[in-house]
């Protein structure tokens, strides 16, 4: 059985030691009280790389980080801010001010997502799939800003809106799509997860079932 340990920010020595006698503890953040807070909490969490999440307890304090969540340039695993920035990707209403600055940053953390429709036929040895791509919009950013859309896809949650995306309005991200950018890692460790019916369905696709992706593939270009 996981242990939940409440404490602030910095965790304190005596709570550490007590994951690394038992690697099933896990540590809530109290943010209201934290001395770390915005940036500084997410380097901080980022660095101790411990299995951590952040409780708020008003839309203010949840306002300051997401800001940060959505902008920063290093992953980080915080399930709160993950599904705060889903259901904001979504157009829910959480209680938090979209100015047109974060406006703009949710349409690039959107472009990105939808765009792993695309690299969901990039991971496909098919000669469809080839020309289709090389055909596609490309951008080579290398830009680590939003970085942590990749934590969004081992929410099933976040699949709902890939799948509802066209393929036309997808872009190939070269470098995101083919570098290891992420924590040392490509987006294909990311991608390949059992809450991905995308990954799953691909995976059918190299065993032999090619079916749903052709299908995809001759109805986009008939239009």
């Amino acid at each position: 059985m996981s242990k939940v340990i409440k404490t602030t920010a910095p965790i304190a020595i005596e709570y550490l030691k007590e994951y690394f006698s038992d690697n099933t503890t896990s540590y809530l953040i109290d943010y209201k009280n934290s001395e770390l807070k915005g940036e500084k909490l997410l380097v901080y969490l980022g660095n101790l790389d411990l299995p951590a999440d952040i409780e708020f307890d008003n839309n203010a304090d949840l306002q300051e980080m997401i800001n940060v969540y959505a902008t920063t340039t290093f992953i980080v695993n915080v399930k709160s801010l993950e599904f705060a920035m889903m259901n904001v990707l979504y157009g829910n209403d959480i209680g938090i001010e979209i100015t047109e600055d974060f406006k703009d940053t949710i349409a690039e953390w959107s472009i990105k997502l939808k765009s792993c429709m695309l690299y969901n036929l990039h991971t496909i040895d098919l000669e469809d799939a080839k020309d289709f791509i090389d055909n596609a919009p490309k951008n080579n950013t290398d830009s680590l800003v939003g970085i942590n859309f990749v934590s969004l896809l081992k929410h099933e949650e976040i699949y709902h809106l890939i799948v509802d995306t066209e393929l036309t309005d997808c872009v190939f991200y070269e470098k995101y799509f083919d570098e290891y950018m992420f924590k040392g890692k490509n987006l294909y460790s990311y991608w390949a997860n059992d809450n991905n019916p995308l990954f799953l369905t691909t995976w059918a696709v190299a065993t032999g079932a090619r079916t749903d992706i052709l299908a995809e593939l001759e109805t986009t270009e008939e239009v």
